[in-house]
């Protein structure tokens, strides 16, 4: 909007902002350049619920309204609470998974700093914190060795992880959105614009070109646990679909999405001679990789990850080499399952990779990951308890993606 442009002209201009750090509305001085904030909203008051495209896509490090942040309250020596990523200013709305029943303050919940806390006879979800690794989880949900009805099933995967594809972790969830203060953001922990470590991408993005995307990986970048996916409210699309609508949105051309990622696949798989020829066969501008939790799962080095990414992108390029490629880092799966030391050593040789070949980018969501649940527990934003993301964490990926390849200048003219 205009009047948020005009606020950072003259925020520059003067070195300083009021802004409202407590939920009293207390306010107080601070200096801030506020041009990496470019969906910052100056009027608290005015925000209202909304859960339109633009909000959905909007990256919430990049402004001060968080949208739809999921959040699993537990149980725990008589009280039932979770935490919030950032501690609200205003809270504008607390609803269900499902985005249609609304809670009250003061009847159904209560915000202490980061905290919301469940009131007595409230019929927000919530679990006992022994349901979290197994323990007397309420029916109508039962364990099995393999699931075949993914609205009852579950198995245990280890000691202490649940594995299910039920309403068990996202019917649980809640979705709180609020203003908070951006100054609390870590803007280091978040991805960035690519600038010009993509040029032939942005080249087309910004001359209003067509651009080809191929998307090749697990069941993650296939879009496994997304609610529209696997067919519940709120029917939220996975975020590779809507990278093509972000993408489209912000820079008013046709975006061609071929993805071909398939659940339960490893590098092994996609680096492959018959997938690199499906890769070659789509035509791509752009190739997204997702690869590692599996790869994990299944015990391969380090090394032999990176070989079997890199063929990939070398062997593209045999036969087109202006083809650009986006490594995306995992979302942390749940570290009881996942050994994380190796997960990240696996980023760290995609970093080698980008370092050694131009045209490559890491996108890390996996540090992004960190600093969330450095706040928050890995329940608030899985979908099955154990790899996949929920709706909340799929958005998390697209703005990543988006961060990566919309400046903050094109979020800015698209506002006017």
């Amino acid at each position: 909007m205009l009047h948020k442009k005009i606020l950072i002209i003259l925020l520059l201009l003067t070195g300083s902002l009021l802004i409202s750090c407590a939920q009293n509305s207390t306010m107080e001085v601070t200096t801030q350049d506020m041009s990496p904030y470019p969906n910052f909203v100056s009027d608290v008051s005015s925000v209202s619920y909304s859960f339109t495209p633009k909000d959905v896509m909007a990256p919430f490090w990049k402004g001060n309204v968080m949208m739809n942040e999921t959040v699993l309250l537990i149980e725990d020596n008589g009280e039932i609470s979770g935490n919030l990523l950032y501690e609200p200013i205003e809270i504008i709305a607390v609803k269900d998974f499902s985005l249609q029943t609304t809670f009250v303050e003061g009847s159904d919940y209560e915000v202490d700093g980061r905290r919301i806390r469940k009131l007595t006879a409230s019929t927000i979800p919530s679990l006992k914190k022994e349901n979290l690794t197994g323990q007397n989880i309420p029916e109508p949900y039962q364990r099995v060795n393999s699931i075949a009805n993914v609205l009852t099933d579950y198995v245990l995967m280890g000691p202490n992880a649940v594995y299910t594809e039920s309403p068990f972790w996202y019917g649980s969830q809640i979705s709180v959105s609020y203003v908070y203060d951006f100054q609390d953001l870590n803007l280091d922990s978040f991805p960035g614009f690519a600038g010009n470590e993509l040029p032939n991408t942005l080249q087309k993005l910004t001359s209003g070109e067509s651009l080809r995307i191929t998307g090749i990986g697990d069941s993650v970048l296939e879009g496994c646990s997304s609610s529209k996916k696997f067919n519940h409210e709120p029917y939220l699309d996975d975020f590779l679909t809507l990278t093509e609508s972000g993408l489209e949105y912000y820079y008013d051309l046709d975006v061609t999405l071929n993805n071909l990622s398939v659940g339960g696949k490893t590098s092994l798989w996609g680096s492959s001679p018959s997938v690199i020829n499906d890769i070659k066969n789509s035509n791509p501008d752009l190739v997204i990789i997702h690869f590692g939790i599996n790869d994990a799962g299944d015990g391969a080095s380090p090394n032999s990850y990176r070989d079997n990414i890199e063929l990939i992108i070398l062997s593209v390029r045999e036969t087109l080499p202006n083809t650009e490629f986006i490594l995306l880092t995992s979302f942390t799966p749940n570290p009881l399952v996942y050994d994380a030391i190796r997960l990240e050593d696996y980023w760290s040789r995609l970093n080698t990779l980008a370092n050694n070949h131009t045209g490559v980018h890491v996108i890390d969501l996996y540090k992004a990951s960190i600093e969330i649940l450095a706040f928050k527990k890995y329940e608030d934003v899985t979908g099955n308890g154990i790899n996949h993301v929920n709706d909340f964490a799929s958005r998390v990926y697209l703005m990543g993606i988006l961060s990566s390849l919309v400046s903050n200048e094109t979020i800015l003219s698209k506002e006017e």
